[in-house]
C-alpha cells in the first residue's frame, strides 16, 4: 500500500507539471517573441518530469506488480495526455505539413506532386510568364494548382497554416499510410490540430494495449508499461509537438505481439503497415523472416505479403513516377541534425586531405562516405544477428530487433528527439538505464533554439556532447564493454 501511495503522489506531481507545461506553451506562439521564449523554463519542467517518471518506473521495477497499480498507471497516463492535449506546440511545426497533406489528398490530388511553395507562387508565374507556365504545367497541373490555390485562401486558418509549413520548397516525405491518416483527419475536421492529436491518441492507446498483451504473453510484469505510458518524451513529442511517429510505433507494437504469439503472417502484415507509417523499421524485415528460413514456402509467402502491402499502398501515388520520392530523396541527401556517431564519422572523413571540398553525385564526398560506412555497419550487424546461433525464444528475438532499431537511431545523421519514440516500447521489455536516460537527455535538443534566438550560436555544436556521452557510458557498462576493458587492462 505504501508503494502505491508513493506512485499516486508521483502521478499527482507529474499531472501538475503537465498542466504547468500547457500554461507555459502559450509563450510559444508561431512567428512571435522568439527572443523571449522560455526554453530554459521548459527544460526545467521536462527534466523534473523525467525525475518523477524515473522514480515511478523504479517503483514498478522493484516493488509493484499488482492489478491496482496497473489501474493507477493507466489513469495517470490518460490524465497526463488530457493535461497537455490543448497546448500550443513547443518549438515544433511539422503538424502544419500533415494538415496540408491531408487537405491536398482529400481533394483528390497527389500530395507528393506539388511542394507548398509552388501553390503560393504559381499564380504570379501564370500571370507574369504564361508561355513558360504552359510549358511547365499541362491542363491537369493547372487545374489542380488552381484548386490548391483556392484552398489556401479558403479561410484565415488555412492560409496561416500553409504559410507555417516548413521546407515549403520540398514535396512531402511522409509514407502512404500517414497520408491516409491525414486525409481521414481532414474529413473529420479540416485544419484542426486537436483532431490530429485525437487520431494519434487512438494509435497511442493501441500501442499501449499491445505492449501490455506482449508483456503478459512473455510472463513479465504488465506494470512495466509505465515506461511507455508515462514517458515524458513520448507524451511531449506526440501530444504537444504532434509528431506522427506514433502511427508506425503502434503498428510495430501490434507486430511484436503477433511475433511473440508466433502468428508470423500477421506480424509481417503489421510490420509492413509500420513501414508505411514511417520507413524506419524496414530494416527489421530480415530479422522477422529469419524465423521462416526452415520453411521456404512460408518465407516466400510472407515476403510476397510484405511486398504486396507496400505496393498496394504506394500504387495510387505512382502516377507521377519517381517524383513521388522527390521529397524523401531531398531529406536523405541534405538533412543532418543533432547526430552523434554520424557527426564523428563526418569529422573523420572531412579531416582527410582533399575530401572536405570534393563532391560526388552532386553531394559532398565526405558525407557520401559517411552514409556508405553507416550502411556497411548496419549490414554487418544485421548479417551477424541473422547468422549467430543461440537459444531460440521470443525475448531473444525481440532483443535483436531492439538492437537493430537502436543502432539505426544511433548511426542516423538525423537524431531528432521524436525519432527516439520508436525505442520507448522496447524499454518496457529491456529497461536499461542508458536508453531511459537518453529519453531525458534528448530534451537538450531544444536548447539549440535558445542559443539561436539569443545569438550565441557558438554553443550550439556542443549540445550533443552533453546529450550522448553519459548515455554511451551507461550503454557500455550495461553491455559489459567497460568490464571487459578493465579485465584486459588488469591482465596487461
Amino acid at each position: 500500500m505504501r508503494h502505491r501511495i508513493t506512485l499516486i503522489l508521483l502521478g499527482i506531481l507529474s499531472f501538475g507539471l503537465y498542466i504547468g507545461l500547457t500554461g507555459l506553451a502559450r509563450e510559444f506562439n508561431w512567428g512571435e517573441g522568439y527572443l523571449n521564449r522560455p526554453i530554459p523554463t521548459y527544460l526545467a519542467l521536462y527534466f523534473t518530469l523525467f525525475i518523477l517518471y524515473a522514480g515511478a518506473a523504479t517503483l514498478v521495477l522493484k516493488r509493484l506488480d499488482d492489478q491496482a497499480s496497473l489501474w493507477i498507471i493507466l489513469a495517470f497516463g490518460l490524465l497526463f495526455r488530457a493535461a497537455i492535449f490543448p497546448s500550443q506546440q513547443i518549438q515544433e511545426d511539422d503538424i502544419y505539413r500533415y494538415l496540408w497533406d491531408g487537405k491536398v489528398f482529400a481533394h483528390g490530388i497527389n500530395p507528393y506532386e506539388y511542394p507548398p511553395k509552388l501553390v503560393s507562387r504559381y499564380k504570379s508565374l501564370q500571370i507574369r510568364d504564361p508561355e513558360e507556365f504552359q510549358r511547365l504545367y499541362d491542363e491537369r497541373n493547372s487545374r489542380e494548382l488552381e484548386l490548391l490555390y483556392r484552398l489556401k485562401w479558403e479561410n484565415p486558418t488555412a492560409l496561416s497554416f500553409l504559410e507555417r509549413v516548413n521546407h515549403p520548397d520540398i514535396p512531402t516525405i511522409y509514407p502512404p499510410l500517414a497520408q491516409y491518416v491525414f486525409r481521414i483527419v481532414h474529413w473529420l475536421r479540416p485544419d484542426s490540430i486537436l483532431a490530429m492529436r485525437s487520431m494519434f491518441l487512438l494509435f497511442d492507446l493501441t500501442a499501449l494495449t499491445f505492449i501490455i498483451l506482449t508483456l503478459n504473453a512473455l510472463g513479465k510484469n504488465r506494470n512495466l508499461c509505465i515506461i511507455y505510458f508515462w514517458s515524458p518524451l513520448l507524451i511531449k513529442e506526440t501530444f504537444n509537438s504532434t509528431h506522427l511517429d506514433i502511427l508506425g510505433v503502434s503498428f510495430l507494437c501490434v507486430s511484436l505481439y503477433c511475433y511473440v504469439r508466433a502468428n508470423l503472417s500477421a506480424a509481417i502484415l503489421f510490420l509492413a503497415l509500420s513501414v508505411l507509417g514511417k520507413l524506419y523499421p524496414i530494416i527489421l524485415l530480415p530479422l522477422y523472416l529469419k524465423r521462416m528460413t526452415r520453411n521456404i514456402h512460408l518465407l516466400v509467402l510472407n515476403l510476397s505479403l510484405f511486398t504486396a502491402i507496400i505496393g498496394i499502398f504506394y500504387l495510387p501515388f505512382l502516377n507521377i513516377g519517381m517524383k513521388a520520392f522527390a521529397g524523401l530523396g531531398a531529406y536523405a541527401s541534405r538533412w543532418e541534425n543533432n547526430d552523434s556517431l554520424f557527426a564523428i564519422l563526418l569529422y573523420l572523413f572531412s579531416s582527410i586531405p582533399g575530401l572536405q571540398s570534393a563532391s560526388f553525385l552532386s553531394g559532398n564526398i565526405a558525407a557520401f562516405l559517411c552514409k556508405a560506412t553507416v550502411a556497411l555497419i548496419l549490414l554487418t550487424v544485421l548479417l551477424y544477428l541473422l547468422a549467430r546461433e543461440r537459444e531460440e525464444g521470443s525475448l531473444n528475438d525481440m532483443n535483436d530487433i531492439f538492437i537493430m532499431l537502436g543502432l539505426v537511431f544511433l548511426l542516423s545523421p538525423v537524431q531528432n528527439p521524436w525519432y527516439l519514440v520508436w525505442i520507448v516500447p522496447f524499454l518496457c521489455f529491456f529497461p536499461g538505464k542508458s536508453w531511459i536516460l537518453l529519453t531525458c537527455l534528448a530534451g537538450l535538443y531544444y536548447l539549440g533554439f535558445y542559443f539561436d534566438y539569443q545569438e550565441i550560436k557558438q554553443y550550439k555544436p556542443w549540445i550533443p556532447w552533453f546529450e550522448y556521452p553519459l548515455f554511451y557510458y551507461f550503454l557500455a557498462a550495461e553491455t559489459g564493454l567497460i568490464k571487459r576493458l578493465k579485465d584486459r587492462l588488469i591482465q596487461a
